[in-house]
């Protein structure tokens, strides 16, 4: 038996084994970087409640006529993902849910691909940041855009989420109107 680097796990079907990798070094950062957390911050501590820092994505495919977005919703608590799936669903999209192991590998691996994903940091077997990095190193969900929709908000946190790739971070608890904006900016909507 062939042993499977992480590299080469592009199915996900290894991505709850081994050992948490490493955040990106923080000293690797650029200004820009530096400067997009530090103003987040402020927009909370402005705010009271929310960071919510997004950009859109590089690359979003176009929408066929009559088809809806789809977005995919990982979080461990599901019934906060089960409330986010029907307030999506009223807001015109497809929304399915991943709350656990098994969902989250097979919803990776169902087609169609989701357009987005909104994704938590603090999952069962692994760290969503462990996560968006296996995303970004795959071959076919590499650029779908990624929100990460978190409690963990230090400025470490969201600049390991933003270095990572992650298109938006979002902190909860959240307001269903700035998610909404945040996923329209993401999707080049807005």
């Amino acid at each position: 038996m062939n042993a499977m680097s992480d590299s080469d796990d592009l199915d996900f079907t290894l991505i709850f084994e081994g050992r948490p990798k490493a955040p990106p070094s923080l000293a690797a950062t650029s200004e820009a970087q530096r400067k997009e957390v530090k103003e987040g911050a402020v927009k909370l501590q402005q705010a009271g409640y929310c960071i919510n820092i997004v950009r859109p994505a590089t690359k979003i495919a176009p929408l066929a006529p009559g088809a809806k977005r789809y977005i995919l919703c990982i979080d461990d608590d599901v019934p906060l993902v089960r409330i986010l799936a029907r307030k999506l669903i009223m807001d015109g999209y497809d929304a399915r849910t991943a709350s656990d192991r098994q969902t989250i590998v097979a919803e990776l691996q169902k087609l169609p691909s989701p357009d987005l994903i909104l994704l938590d940091v603090g999952l069962q077997g692994i760290s969503g940041f462990d996560l968006l990095q296996k995303l970004r190193q795959h071959p076919k969900l590499g650029s779908v855009p990624v929100i990460m929709l978190t409690g963990r908000v230090s400025p470490e946190d969201v600049l390991h989420g933003m270095i990572s790739g992650a298109d938006g971070y979002v902190s909860k608890p959240f307001q269903f109107d700035a998610l909404a904006v945040a996923i329209k900016t993401v999707l080049g909507m807005q």
